[in-house]
């Protein structure tokens, strides 16, 4: 969490495995749930969305979140078309 928050908050340089896991958080949506740790703001978002886009395994994390929730809400369609 310390080399996160250093990225994040304090602008220095993230090596391969910190700017991975910032872009995965990035890309999930739960990096803003970390707020105790890493003060929320549009600098942290702004630099997060930058390591998310650079990383492709976060980008591919990201497609996987989106299909995930479309899954999810074609099943729950179904389930309430079909017991109405």
């Amino acid at each position: 969490m310390e080399k996160v928050r250093a990225v994040l908050v304090y602008g220095e340089e993230p090596n391969a495995r910190t700017a991975a896991v910032i872009g995965l958080l990035s890309a999930s949506g739960t990096l803003p749930s970390l707020h105790r740790s890493i003060p929320w703001s549009g600098k942290v978002y702004t630099r997060a969305k930058e390591l998310e886009q650079a990383s492709w395994g976060a980008e591919a994390v990201n497609t996987a979140v989106m299909r995930t929730v479309a899954a999810v809400s074609v099943g729950t369609a179904v389930a309430v078309t079909v017991t109405n």
